[in-house]
């Protein structure tokens, strides 16, 4: 080849990429469609005749390639994490108040930009290419759908140069992949044309093209992007606000908002908020509402975040549509905890870009709260991606012969997935299927033990639970450690006329994963169990302060929380001061007062405990009160957490677990590593490893890593071609490691 080839092929790609962002992301082409044809042609011709030009970042690399066989699982290297939502601007303003009451004395300073109603992408690049493009997933680990958003116009598969000193060494971009409204209305246009189903809106028909395994298939489809975040980046200019990191995201090459509001105040923001809502109808793609951000990116560090949101941020949402519709019946729905849901079944009607048959009616005391019959027209709403629900009831509408919802009435006391007996308990106003061998539980379970946040199996959604259950091949979670390759690939996921075999691959990667479950923590495995009341934060709580799931089942601690909350409930009833409960006589007023003090001595002497382990806060001392406090477990899910080990499900398991020789560790038995409460930074191409595996080994010695060099920082771990972060950790005096030091020390 000579150099004139691949000068010819480098001016054809850069413009073609040119056009690209002038047609897709400024919406100002410079040329014909025609003209834009004959130079893409050319540079297809001339990469069919020499191959060696055909490089990852080529245009032409945009059409879409053989059909893939499943998503892959990619971890993020900063989490992408969800916004607060609000319908109310008197929660807005008291948002700003709050971060205000945060930062005291800081001048704010806040920016405004619309909320795209699309899929949140992040898109990372190393070295200026394009690597890795993942869905938001769970926050923590997403989907890996590079192939597809390879054929997104939009998306600069090598980054522009900025012109500085530093090299762009990780960058990585987020947003929302969307389709306009006028491609959503040609793709529809077409599809009906073919006869195929139409899509219900712009972010369905954008969901479902991401979700395709033939790339080819999805470059046929108008999708886009609008960029707005950052997650890691390491190298090139200093961000330091969400104006500089718009202004550095335009230079790059991406499509940012095309209106934002800078605010100095929250009669500002508020202003800004209003007209969006009048503009927006105008924009090309669907909005459902409007950001509200911190603008600097140093008080956002200092403002933090919860476990689910950051704190310097927040969405609102504009008022969902409401519509009139007639409630035909009320089924009822088994959840993987043998919860049993009333669901309304509707006549069909159309809200906020889709079609609605179906909305949730909670439990029986919502019913009964709403007096919502079967036959009644309802006023039902739908907000963004959340289930439909019936809001109210249009009672002068109300046909005569009408009955109040009756759980036992309709289920005839029986659960109506396996005609087992249902009950409620005192503590919760739902009513639970009591069979632990209910087929729609079994499924449910089997999907929830295989949720990235839990055991993390691959291959092993809501179909193939559903058909592992229904052949009888997996009636429990532990049933899934004695599967094989050979019963699971011949597993026919549809139907006998139509059938779908699940395949080798799938069948290796679920044995695989499920295999690579037995060692992990304790907090995934009592996620993963599907223990009732026993969310993720806790599940993480309990995994900090015990060894296994033995000590879990015998904990002191969440016995000692239920004895608090039944001895801080006695002081109630039996306070010599009560109005309610008046002492009798004056004997019994000083025989429950030495009670009262007893009480609270032995409150006082149980907390010192849990509080001297970490297990309990106290917020307030009461003189001669009990004090107010809070425990990392609450009372209510301690009494379930020890009722299901105390049931034949609970000791059964611990037994199946033990015979399996799985015994998950909890944190308080790990320890905390050689990199305990280290902070790392890395900067430049480790030769051995990824970043993302050098920072899950920081992790798992108890070390955390961040993008930015300060004096809080401990190490720098420096591969080549580093950039300005060396010179700065030098001039601060930080420890420096190669990749050799650091696995020695590792090894520790």
């Amino acid at each position: 080849m000579t150099d004139s080839l691949g000068q010819r092929h480098a001016e054809l790609a850069e413009a073609i990429r040119r056009h690209d962002r002038a047609y897709y992301v400024e919406a100002k082409p410079t040329i014909s469609d025609r003209e834009y044809d004959q130079i893409y042609r050319e540079l297809l011709d001339l990469e069919a005749a020499h191959r060696e030009l055909r490089t990852p970042d080529s245009p032409s690399q945009r059409v879409g390639g053989e059909p893939i066989d499943g998503f892959e699982t990619v971890r993020h290297a900063v989490p992408m994490m969800s916004l607060d939502n609000t319908y109310s601007q008197e929660e807005v303003s008291e948002f700003v108040e709050r971060v205000h009451k945060l930062l005291p004395g800081e001048p704010l300073d806040w920016v405004v930009e619309p909320k795209a109603d699309g899929i949140a992408i992040s898109l990372r690049y190393e070295d200026g290419q394009f690597t890795i493009g993942a869905t938001r997933g769970d926050g923590v680990a997403g989907d890996d759908v590079t192939a597809n958003l390879r054929t997104i116009r939009s998306i600069p598969l090598r980054l522009r140069p900025l012109g500085q000193e530093d090299v762009l060494e990780v960058f990585e971009a987020r947003g929302e992949v969307i389709m306009t409204r006028s491609g959503f209305e040609k793709l529809n246009r077409a599809r009906e044309a073919e006869g195929q189903p139409l899509f219900a809106n712009p972010r369905n028909a954008t969901a479902g093209s991401l979700k395709q395994l033939d790339s080819s298939l999805v470059a046929k489809r108008p999708l886009d992007i609008v960029l707005y975040g950052s997650g890691e980046m390491a190298g090139g200019p200093e961000v330091n606000s969400q104006l500089g990191l718009f202004d550095v995201l335009g230079q790059l090459g991406f499509r940012t908002p095309n209106h934002t509001w800078h605010c100095k105040n929250i009669e500002e923001v508020l202003a800004a908020v209003e007209e969006l809502d009048r503009i927006r109808g105008g924009f090309d793609y669907d909005t459902d509402g409007a950001v509200i951000k911190l603008n600097r990116f140093d008080l956002r560090e200092r403002v933090g975040a919860t476990a689910k949101a950051p704190r310097w941020a927040m969405a609102y949402k504009y008022a969902p549509e409401q519509v009139q519709t007639r409630l035909t019946a009320i089924t009822i729905q088994v959840g993987r905890t043998g919860t049993l849901t009333p669901v309304a079944e509707l006549e069909p009607v159309f809200v906020d870009g889709s079609t609605i048959s179906r909305a949730t009616l909670h439990n029986e005391e919502e019913l009964g709260r709403k007096d919502i019959r079967i036959g009644d027209t309802v006023i039902i709403e739908k907000r963004g991606d959340v289930i439909p629900g019936v809001i109210s009831v249009v009672k002068d509408l109300r046909p005569a012969g009408t009955e109040p919802f009756d759980m036992l009435a309709v289920t005839g006391s029986q659960c109506p997935e396996c005609g087992g007996a249902i009950n409620k308990d005192k503590e919760f106003v739902a009513w639970r299927c009591v069979n632990t061998d209910c087929p729609a539980q079994a499924a449910q379970r089997l999907e929830h033990f295989a949720a990235r946040t839990a055991l993390d199996v691959d291959c092993l959604g809501d179909i193939v639970s559903d058909k592992l259950v229904e052949r009888q091949l997996a009636g429990n979670p532990l049933d899934l450690f004695d599967l094989t390759v050979e019963q699971l690939g011949p597993l026919n996921l549809g139907t006998d006329d139509e059938p779908r075999m699940f395949g080798e691959k799938n069948a290796t990667k679920l044995v695989d994963s499920v295999e690579r479950a037995r060692t992990m923590g304790l907090d995934r495995w009592l996620f993963g169990l599907a223990i009732p009341e026993m969310g993720r934060t806790i599940a993480g709580s309990l995994a900090k302060f015990h060894d296994d799931l033995p000590a879990v089942a015998a904990s002191p601690l969440l016995r000692d929380v239920i004895a608090l909350d039944e001895k801080v409930a006695e002081t109630v009833r039996i306070n010599p001061r009560s109005r309610n409960n008046r002492p009798k006589s004056d004997a019994d007023k000083v025989e429950r007062e030495r009670q009262y003090k007893s009480l609270v001595s032995e409150i006082s002497r149980t907390l010192d405990g849990l509080v001297a382990l970490g297990f309990a806060k106290i917020s307030k001392e009461n003189g001669d009160h009990p004090p107010n406090y809070t425990t990392e477990v609450g009372p209510s899910a301690a009494r379930s957490v020890l009722a299901w080990f105390g049931s034949n499900t609970g000791r059964a398991t611990l037994e199946r677990l033990a015979k399996l020789g799985i015994n998950p560790r909890g944190d308080r038995q790990s320890g905390g590593g050689v990199f305990d409460g280290k902070t790392f930074v890395i900067t430049g191409t480790l030769p051995g490893m990824s970043r993302e595996e050098a920072k899950a080994v920081i992790e798992a010695n108890g070390g955390k890593t961040t993008g930015s060099i300060s004096k809080k920082t401990d190490y720098l771990l420096a591969g080549e071609k580093v950039g300005s972060k060396l010179a700065k950790a030098e001039s601060l005096g930080l420890a420096i490691l190669d990749e050799p030091t650091f696995l020695r020390m590792c090894e520790r």
